[in-house]
C-alpha cells in the first residue's frame, strides 16, 4: 500500500471514528512527534546567533562531509 493509499484509508477511519478514538489517535500524534526535548530561553536564542553567523559567514562552518565526520567520530579535534 502506498502512503497516498495509506492515507486516504487514515482519513476514511478518522471521518467515521468515535470520540475515544479520535482521543486515541490525537495522543498517538503528539507522542509520535512529541521530541521530548525541550529548551531554554539561552539555548534558543544560542541557536538564533549560531544560524545567524553561519548565514552571514558560510565559511565559518563545515562542510557535510566535515558534519558527518565529526559526528561518526565524536571528536571535534580532527579538524
Amino acid at each position: 500500500m502506498s502512503l497516498a493509499e495509506k492515507k486516504e484509508t487514515l482519513v476514511l477511519i478518522v471521518q467515521s471514528a468515535d470520540d475515544k478514538l479520535i482521543g486515541l489517535l490525537i495522543a498517538l500524534a503528539n507522542e509520535y512527534n512529541s521530541t521530548g526535548k525541550t529548551y531554554s530561553t539561552v539555548e534558543i536564542e544560542n541557536f538564533y546567533q549560531i544560524r545567524d553567523q553561519l548565514l552571514k559567514e558560510p565559511e565559518t562552518g563545515y562542510t557535510p562531509q566535515q558534519g558527518h565526520h565529526l559526528i561518526r567520530n565524536n571528536n571535534r579535534n580532527d579538524l
